[in-house]
């Protein structure tokens, strides 16, 4: 695998096939590998983890906010930040006018900001990924078991930040990659394919055969859900 600088790639494949490990082992997570994980021309495990947190930003699926104000969590990624750029990063992610409604920056958050909903917290946490500001960024199932707006507001951001980031989507639903510069499909470890969405399409492989499944999949429960208003 390679990720240029500037690029938009992902990583696609059915749970379990090894995408979140190689997340980990970008962010220095997973250490004694075999091989070699450069980046530029440097072995990744000659890298200072104060370097790679500098550098890299990643979020996941169950991102942690802790327990205090909107301001704290926030200020965890930038602590000189000031509040003009706490506002931006929250109207990016669509949160402003839910804080705003609240008691600002100053809103109280549980323990795992549990009084907040899935979407929010996500959208929270991306938030405050944007406002650390690295050169690159790694998103793995961020946006997993959230509602359609909160994804579609992320998605929102991911495509606005690959305009000028190096960003790495991780995902198991592929109508998400579709934009990507170059996807990577992986089955039990392995890359198996790669190459742009409509590459791989016309591959007719395992890529276009996940793809076509979901899409059905989605269309049903599209026109499933039809019926039920229509019924009601």
């Amino acid at each position: 695998m390679t990720f240029p600088k500037g690029s938009f790639t992902s990583i696609v494949g059915q749970s379990g096939c090894g995408k979140s490990t190689i997340a980990s082992l970008l962010m220095g997570v997973n250490q004694g590998y075999e091989g070699h994980v450069l980046v530029g021309d440097q072995e990744l495990s000659e890298v200072t983890e104060s370097s790679l947190m500098a550098n890299m930003t990643m979020v996941t699926h169950q991102s942690y906010l802790f327990k205090g104000t909107v301001r704290d969590n926030l200020l965890m990624a930038c602590p000189n930040a000031n509040e003009d750029a706490m506002f931006d990063v929250l109207k990016r992610v669509n949160l402003l006018d839910f804080v705003l409604s609240e008691q600002g920056l100053d809103t109280q958050l549980e323990e795992k900001a549990s009084n907040l909903s899935g979407g929010q917290r996500q959208r929270l946490a991306i938030a405050r990924a944007l406002l650390h500001d690295t050169q690159v960024y790694i998103f793995d199932e961020a946006t997993s078991n959230i509602d359609m707006e909160s994804e579609n507001d992320i998605m929102s951001v991911i495509h606005e930040l690959a305009q000028e980031k190096t960003i790495i989507l991780i995902s198991h639903r592929l109508a998400n990659v579709v934009k990507s510069n170059r996807i990577y499909m992986m089955q039990k470890g392995t890359v198996v394919e790669h190459g742009t969405h409509a590459e791989l399409l016309k591959q007719q492989g395992a890529y276009a055969n996940l793809f076509n499944h979901q899409s059905e999949l989605e269309q049903y429960g599209s026109a499933e859900h039809k019926e039920v208003a229509i019924d009601a």
